[in-house]
């Protein structure tokens, strides 16, 4: 048996004795690395969001915006079970102190996506997994700002547009794509689409 092979067996007899099931669970391997798609727990993760946010509003000024975005945000979905969390900056120089508290709370930024716009904080320098927790800082009245929410509240709405992106990223994690390149760009040209409709549903 290959080791990919021992390893997925071995993650499945752990999920048997830990009783945890999911209705939907498949791996892939983008070169090295292990992706995993699940069926999320939406009243669990609303709890992680609460508790993450909890512990933020301890640190950040009552005014600044916290949200809950992503697919954990949204009921049913199947995803990698990562719980994403947008914080608005109203300004450059609240974007800094904001930037500054979060790497004190030891989230660790990325230079690879940052502009002078946005910053992506990570809970942890490994590789993602299930659980971990990503922070977007973005300054508000921004395309990209609105874009996380747009996207949020629209599927939040429109339960076939949520059912059939879930339904897309199952069938791309089945599919034989092994270049985490080129999983990254069909998921964001998805997304992209997605957003393009959510803008113009809201623009009537």
């Amino acid at each position: 048996m290959a080791s990919k092979d021992i390893l997925v067996a071995i993650i499945i007899k752990l999920m048997i004795k830990k009783r945890i099931i999911f209705s939907f669970y498949a791996i892939i391997y983008l070169g090295d690395t292990m992706v995993e798609l699940v069926r999320q727990n939406f009243k669990t993760n609303k709890k992680i969001y609460n508790e993450t946010k909890h512990n933020l509003r301890k640190k950040l000024d009552k005014s600044i915006p916290i949200e809950h975005v992503g697919s954990t945000a949204i009921p049913n979905m199947y995803g990698k079970n990562i719980i994403d969390i947008l914080i608005g900056a109203k300004d450059i120089d609240e974007f800094k102190y904001i930037s500054n508290i979060l790497k004190d709370m030891e989230y660790i930024p990325s230079d690879k996506s940052k502009t002078d716009i946005y910053t992506f904080f990570a809970s942890t320098s490994d590789e993602t997994k299930s659980g971990d927790i990503h922070i977007h800082l973005v300054l508000i009245n921004t395309k990209r700002y609105k874009d996380f929410l747009i996207l949020r509240n629209y599927l939040l709405e429109q339960k076939e547009e949520a059912k059939n992106y879930s339904n897309f990223k199952k069938e791309l994690i089945k599919s034989n794509i092994t270049d985490r390149n080129e999983y990254k760009n069909i998921k964001s040209k998805y997304v992209s689409d997605l957003i393009d409709r959510a803008n113009k549903y809201y623009k009537g």
